[in-house]
């Protein structure tokens, strides 16, 4: 599965959305994390472990279900004539 990739600057936040290919759904969107005066120090480290844990378990669930379409027979091994597929690639 080809992916294509969207980056913006929005003010001085950047962002980032890696869509599908053939759907062109959005299959991961990332927006720099503004920092809010209202929370706490504490509150804020919080916050920031909670998105460290989404986006560890964002990559183990792609691991996952790689790994199950590979062991399916889904997916071609990379060899001559198609060493891109499979991997991420920007178009």
């Amino acid at each position: 599965m080809s992916y294509f990739t969207h980056t913006a600057v929005r003010g001085a936040t950047p962002t980032l959305q890696i869509c599908d290919a053939t759907s062109c759904s959005v299959r991961l969107a990332r927006e720099y994390p503004r920092h809010d005066t209202a929370l706490s120090q504490e509150e804020f480290e919080l916050l920031q472990l909670h998105r460290e844990e989404a986006r560890h378990e964002l990559f183990r669930r792609s691991f996952m279900l790689t790994s199950e379409r590979y062991l399916k027979g889904e997916l071609v091994e990379p060899g001559p004539g198609n060493e891109g597929l499979g991997r991420f690639s920007s178009e």
